[in-house]
């Protein structure tokens, strides 16, 4: 009988070493399980950060170029700056978001005229202020990601002239997945562009009872040289 019994403590005493080993070993599996999803985690959202900036720095570099080439052909410019804004910009998100909730109360057709003139309005006033950008040195600062699919990229724009103030600018980059970074909007000295364009679209929208088509014609006089 003191076999048996000593027998059963036994058996008793490897189960529960048994059990807290594998509790453990449960326990040990489901931290590296979070700490592993934090790692990649971590690795997304630095990638993110990355390929704002370069495209960023990339964008830069191509205003540098057309600015160092320029030859104040005006039709020349145009098609540079619309090749430009076409290649760094998220159009579509750009349109939506500048109309905010009325954009859902557009027709297709008004929808389609509406991108077409924003999108001009733009290229449009970017050559209208190009040249203010000759002499100007970009400094990237730094960037944060916002929310799953933003990144604000930092910088400043020097002066050469020493006297003149330096301009802070950061750049709103959409990040999606297995997607091309692209530019949604610009801040300049903490103003945002298209806040800003999507507050005067709203008012002109409001004032014409709803009316879509009413910014459209607005935008379209805007729009004449």
């Amino acid at each position: 009988m003191m076999i048996i019994s000593n027998k059963s403590k036994s058996l008793k005493t490897i189960g529960k070493i048994t059990k807290h080993f594998i509790t453990q070993t449960l326990f040990l599996i489901v931290l590296f399980g979070f700490s592993l999803q934090g790692t990649l985690a971590d690795e997304a959202n630095n990638r993110r950060l990355v390929l704002a900036n370069q495209l960023v720095s990339k964008m830069i570099k191509d205003v540098e170029v057309i600015l160092a080439q320029d030859s104040n052909d005006h039709t020349n410019r145009v098609a540079k700056i619309t090749n430009l804004f076409d290649t760094y910009f998220d159009l579509p998100s750009l349109t939506k978001f500048s109309v905010g909730p009325y954009w859902r109360a557009a027709d297709a057709t008004e929808k389609i005229a509406y991108e077409k003139i924003i999108r001009d309005v733009i290229i449009n006033t970017v050559v209208r202020n190009f040249d203010r950008l000759a002499g100007l040195e970009f400094q990237l600062l730094g960037s944060q990601a916002k929310g799953k699919q933003l990144v604000r990229v930092n910088g400043l724009f020097v002066n050469k002239d020493i006297n003149q103030p330096t301009v802070s600018v950061a750049w709103r980059v959409i990040t999606r997945k297995d997607t091309p970074p692209l530019i949604l909007d610009v801040e300049i000295e903490n103003i945002s562009m298209l806040v800003t364009q999507k507050q005067e679209n709203i008012a002109i929208i409001r004032k014409n009872e709803g009316n879509f088509s009413a910014l459209i014609e607005a935008m379209q006089q805007r729009s004449q040289p």
